[in-house]
This record gives C-alpha cells, sequence and structure tokens, in this order.
C-alpha cells in the first residue's frame, strides 16, 4: 500500500488504470490573508485562535484549549497585529491575582469571518472540480 493506493499492477498499463489513481486523490490547500507587503499576517491557526479567545474572552484559556502555549499565542497575535497596523485583541493584564480578560475587537471578528468565508468559498470550489 502506497499513501492509500493499493500499488498498481506492474503487467497493466497505467493509462488503463488511471481511474484508481483518480479516485483516491483530493485537494487540500493553504490559505493565508497577506498584507501589502506579501507577508503572512492571517490564516487557519490564527483564525482558531481569534475564535476561541472570542469564545472564552482568555488568551490563556484558548490557548490551552488549543493545545498551544500563552507565550506562542501572545506571539501569533502580536505578530499579526505588527503586520496589520491593527489590534486584533483588546488585553487587559490582571497580575498574579488573576483577573485579566481579552476581548476580540470588531476588526479581528471581522477578518475571522472573511478568512473562514473565504476558505469555505475555495473549499466548494475544490469539492466540484474532477
Amino acid at each position: 500500500m502506497l499513501n492509500g493506493i493499493a500499488k498498481l499492477n506492474s503487467s497493466k498499463s497505467l493509462s488503463n488504470q488511471w481511474w484508481l489513481i483518480l479516485g483516491a486523490l483530493g485537494y487540500k490547500i493553504k490559505l493565508w490573508m497577506i498584507n501589502e507587503k506579501k507577508e503572512a499576517v492571517f490564516g487557519d491557526g490564527l483564525a482558531e485562535l481569534i475564535e476561541e479567545i472570542d469564545k472564552y474572552h482568555s488568551i490563556v484559556a484558548a490557548a490551552e484549549h488549543m493545545g498551544m502555549s500563552y507565550r506562542y499565542a501572545l506571539h501569533r497575535i502580536t505578530l499579526a497585529e505588527e503586520r496589520l497596523g491593527q489590534l486584533l485583541v483588546i488585553r487587559v493584564r490582571g497580575g498574579a491575582k488573576g483577573g485579566g480578560s481579552s476581548e476580540v475587537t470588531d476588526f479581528g471578528r471581522d477578518l475571522a469571518k472573511r478568512y473562514r468565508s473565504a476558505q469555505s468559498e475555495l473549499s466548494r470550489i475544490l469539492e466540484k472540480m474532477p
């Protein structure tokens, strides 16, 4: 077995078995939103992180739910905000006793919604391809 496709019988021509290969193949794409400098600023991971922050109102809780460190989550948000020149998340520090919170901005929520919409549309297009 090679990638889920049975090895083709070498005595038969490949052209006679093309349908075996094509029937097992599909398409997958990775989508990023880029800025004017062609830098990736928003992709699937950040979209999910923004959605989780919007749900939990906490970067810590969102990161934990995704199996990601708080430090990495904060890095991803900060890098995207720097590249976009816009805030995605408003952060309120809570200190050692807790009490901090995070709120997704309207811009961040809209960006995640636009990303998911583009992702969905591309998936629909790919499903129609032979």
